[in-house]
């Protein structure tokens, strides 16, 4: 009578690769080829090359894929400033600057340039110096700061990707404005130019 074999509780008559299997231990193509036996995948597990991609190699494998666009990719190109604006906007400001610096002797010395325009025009006797003095002081310097808040301005709007050129041209427009209010101011005050125009009604 041949003894029966105790009924196997812990896998005792497994072969090594269904004991690696069940307790989750795997062997890789090269170890099993060292080792002269089939690879073996733990139970319940695929192995690497077929399971499917995670979402974050998902995600990477689309970032390289051409023609797809990344969320916030669009707002990103939408805010990058156009270089054509950039150039105009860099223009305007220097062309600002160059005005600036060519009329500041004349608004520093305002007098002297009101009376030889009067003389032309029939004019004598200006006698406000002081008024228009004031008045193209003032006028350069609301010029000078036009210019800097223009400059800000550009330098924040390009940063953010709009349109800039528009605000150089403002500047400009305003700072005409400013001066010719002024010298009106400084030549409408003087007794002489009052005379002259009254001169001139019918």
């Amino acid at each position: 009578m041949s003894e029966s074999r105790p009924r196997p509780q812990f896998g005792e008559y497994a072969s090594p690769e269904e004991q690696r299997a069940r307790i989750a231990e795997p062997i890789d193509e090269q170890r099993a080829e060292e080792l002269g036996i089939a690879p073996v995948v733990p139970v319940g597990r695929q192995p690497r090359q077929q399971q499917e991609p995670t979402l974050r190699e998902q995600t990477r494998e689309q970032a390289h894929e051409p023609g797809v666009m990344q969320p916030g990719a669009a707002t990103v190109a939408a805010r990058r400033p156009v270089a054509g604006d950039r150039i105009a906007t860099s223009i305007l400001l220097g062309l600002g600057l160059v005005g600036l610096i060519y009329t500041m002797p004349g608004m520093l010395d305002l007098p002297g340039q009101i009376r030889p325009f009067l003389v032309q025009m029939g004019v004598s006797g200006y006698s406000s110096d002081g008024l228009a003095s004031a008045m193209g002081i003032l006028a350069l310097g609301i010029q000078i700061a036009l210019w800097m808040g223009a400059v800000i301005l550009s330098r924040r709007s390009l940063r953010a990707g709009r349109i800039t050129f528009w605000i150089p041209i403002v500047a400009g427009v305003v700072a005409n404005v400013v001066f010719i209010l002024c010298l009106s101011v400084a030549l409408g005050a003087d007794p002489a130019v009052f005379e002259y125009v009254r001169s001139q009604q019918p």
